[in-house]
């Protein structure tokens, strides 16, 4: 089926509703691919849901709130979530924040890494003066992540080389993400599904499908976030 977001200036990056918040909504702020064919979808009222890839829906009994208890050591930042990503060590996980830090989890040990967080800057080359900017991640084949700037722009950054590849950040546009471009504003959050598809949610309730190989957004998207489309998940998700 489908497949890593911030909320760029809350979401220039597009406010993906799921219900929630104070004010009773709540949008997507971080996906990420998790072990044992699960994703994992944060929130912005600090809560999060566990989707199973398999089965195509999400798992019961969600969503849970971001503590010390389902997340050791990130209890204090659910709310702060901008992006989220995976390493090159698959027992490692990334999640970016609001104010330019960002932790490292420990997947096998199931808490974050001891020491952080940390700035963006001291270890993500290049990617420094971005990083209050960023609303979105997204994996990406050849060990990449695609980073989306709430300005409209994105970065690509190379993990075997460990630093921002030369001549970006660059404009999202027809030549750079085809069909993506006219929703570049409205992005909320990204995961790439590792079936050769990547899927960008939108902030009026809607998401693309974006086709890997072909470097384009599949045809007929975007689509409404439904029953049919993500079971168990779309009832969280309010529109503006």
């Amino acid at each position: 089926m489908k497949i890593i977001s911030r909320v760029a200036a809350l979401l220039c990056l597009g406010l993906f509703f799921i219900g929630g918040s104070a004010h009773g909504q709540a949008y997507i702020t971080g996906a990420i691919n998790w072990p044992g064919g699960k994703a994992q979808f944060f929130l912005s009222d600090g809560t999060y849901v566990r989707y199973d890839v398999a089965a195509d829906r999400a798992d019961p009994g969600y969503p849970k709130p971001v503590t010390e208890t389902t997340w050791p050591g990130m209890g204090r930042y659910g709310r702060q979530i901008i992006a989220a990503a995976n390493g090159l060590d698959p027992n490692k996980a990334y999640f970016f924040l609001q104010n330019g830090t960002y932790l490292r989890y420990d997947i096998r040990r199931d808490s974050v890494d001891q020491g952080y967080p940390v700035e963006v800057g001291k270890t993500w080359a290049g990617l420094g003066p971005y990083a209050t900017k960023i609303y979105a991640a997204l994996n990406w084949p050849n060990d990449k992540i695609q980073f989306f700037l709430s300005n409209g722009t994105y970065i690509r950054y190379d993990l075997r080389a460990d630093k921002v590849e030369a001549s970006y950040p660059r404009p999202i546009d027809r030549a750079s993400w085809p069909g993506l471009a006219p929703y570049a504003a409205r992005i909320s959050s990204a995961i790439n599904w590792l079936n050769g598809k990547a899927y960008f949610f939108l902030d009026d309730g809607r998401y693309l499908r974006y086709d890997i190989r072909n470097d384009a957004v599949d045809s007929g998207y975007p689509k409404n976030v439904d029953e049919g489309t993500w079971p168990g998940l779309y009832r969280y998700f309010r529109r503006r």
